[in-house]
């Protein structure tokens, strides 16, 4: 059993006394105090009593040295523990190495790096547990902060069992009393997660910046960052949207609009296609379209927008054209429907897309669509002068297809159901469109059966006159 320093000056302390005491026992049993040297004798008696009290005067002082240096002892064991305690639960990567490299201190984040105990490192250097390029590596960082003799930051990257770690390193040089370097400590900082998230917020923003649309995070009242789209797009510097109420470009009719839309958002809805006005720096007004939700959490808005100017104005202007094409085509079927004449539209598939009344009652048919542009479903085509069948190419309607014009064919149509005859002449012409392409065809019908019978019946006439007033046929024509 070890001995503590406290019993060793308490069993040296009565020893020495007991020496001392037995000295002086011994040595008053043989002096006389009635001889002439009696003073003598009583001087040294003094000294064996003054030695016994040096010694109980040391016992008590090296006693209260023992009980500080076991005090301060103590506390430097529990400073000792707390400062191992503290690194040891630190999430930091601590040691501590002599100047040649050899580890004086290393925490467990340390030891679980490499996969190795406190013993195992204490007293080795790289090179004794790490490939050589590795090592030499990381002695040339410790060299380098003990020739700056002050802290360097440096980065680091250590292989683990999931793969390469990026460590952020401090490292600087221990000075001892002497004001020399004696070690160099160094705690690493694992930034392996934050340096992905600023690789990824880098994108994020490159993204952000060159994005087209116009990107904004924004509070209730004042843009939070806006990208280089929005700043273009309005003419501001990103300083001035930044540093000002978004509600100051605004058009002044639609920031009522804007501050309910924005209270929505706050409450957890989304913003989908809201169209405000903005006050460019120019002066000039342009139409932003938003789509924007919120985080319910922090107040923060999150938008995109999108200039729509353009396509409002050229939707007015599509607005303005179907109107003036609704208007030109209410006049278009004003006038065709009051022409005599039969009239067809029809599309280059051969497809009638509009027939006038006149037409609808030739063909018997109030369906336009139902009505063949070649008359073949309702009429055989005859020629007027010997009867025969009318050839279908030389209709009309196909050589207005082939981008020719054609007037007043005289040909008969007669009703494949009633065997009715009408006469008729039909007029073709083909529609063009802006690129010079055929769009559709015209085919106008104008019946002429009424005017041929009265031709007739007026040439019947006019002969019978004749007969009456004396004329002869041969006198007729010996006259003529």
């Amino acid at each position: 059993m070890k001995t503590s320093m406290e019993r060793k000056n308490l069993y040296g302390y009565i020893i020495n006394s007991i020496m001392v005491i037995a000295l002086g026992i011994i040595y008053l049993k043989q002096i006389n105090f009635n001889t002439t040297n009696a003073w003598w004798n009583w001087v040294s008696l003094g000294l064996i009593v003054v030695i016994l009290g040096m010694l109980t005067i040391v016992f008590l002082v090296l006693k209260t040295q023992i009980k500080a240096k076991e005090k301060s002892q103590g506390e430097l064991l529990r400073n000792q523990r707390l400062l191992q305690s503290i690194i040891n639960n630190t999430t930091n990567v601590i040691s501590v190495k002599k100047i040649n490299g050899e580890y004086i201190l290393v925490n467990e984040k340390y030891q679980l790096i490499f996969g190795t105990s406190e013993e195992s490192l204490i007293g080795k250097t790289n090179h004794d547990i790490l490939p050589k390029e590795i090592a030499d590596r990381y002695l040339e960082a410790d060299l380098e902060a003990i020739k700056a003799g002050k802290e360097i930051q440096i980065e680091e990257i250590v292989e683990q069992p999931d793969g390469p770690h990026i460590y952020l390193s401090v490292k600087f040089p221990l000075f001892d009393t002497s004001n020399r370097v004696y070690a160099i400590g160094s705690i690493s900082t694992d930034i392996t997660e934050r340096k992905a998230i600023m690789e990824s917020q880098k994108e994020a923003d490159t993204f952000f910046n060159i994005s087209t649309d116009s990107l904004v995070i924004a509070s209730n009242e004042k843009f939070l960052k806006v990208n280089t789209s929005l700043s273009n797009l309005l003419g501001y510097t990103k300083e001035e949207l930044l540093g000002t109420p978004f509600a100051t470009y605004i058009f002044p009719e639609d920031i009522e609009k804007t501050k309910e839309a924005i209270k929505k958002l706050e409450k957890g809805a989304n913003l989908v296609s809201f169209n405000n006005r903005w006050v460019c720096k120019d002066k000039s007004i342009k139409w932003l379209s938003w789509n924007a939700t919120s985080d319910t959490d922090t107040g923060t808005l999150y938008a995109v927008a999108r200039d729509i100017t353009k396509d409002l104005l050229l939707q007015e202007e599509d607005e303005k054209r179907m109107n003036q094409l609704y208007e030109n085509q209410q006049k278009l079927n004003m006038i065709i429907e009051n022409i005599s004449d039969g009239v067809l539209v029809a599309n280059t598939d051969k497809q009638v897309i509009l027939a006038n009344e006149v037409a609808n009652e030739l063909f018997g048919i109030e369906d336009d669509s139902k009505i063949s542009i070649d008359f073949s479903g309702h009429f055989k085509v005859l020629n007027s002068y010997d009867g025969k069948v009318f050839p279908v190419q030389n209709l009309p309607a196909e050589l207005a297809l082939e981008g020719k014009v054609t007037n007043d064919i005289d040909v008969l149509l007669m009703n494949k159901e009633t065997n009715e005859i009408r006469r008729v002449l039909l007029s073709g012409r083909p529609i063009i469109d802006n690129e010079n392409y055929i769009a559709a065809v015209v085919v106008t019908i104008k019946d002429i059966s009424r005017y041929k019978r009265l031709e007739a019946e007026l040439k019947r006439k006019d002969q019978e006159s004749r007969r009456k007033i004396g004329f002869k046929k041969d006198d007729s024509k010996k006259k003529e």
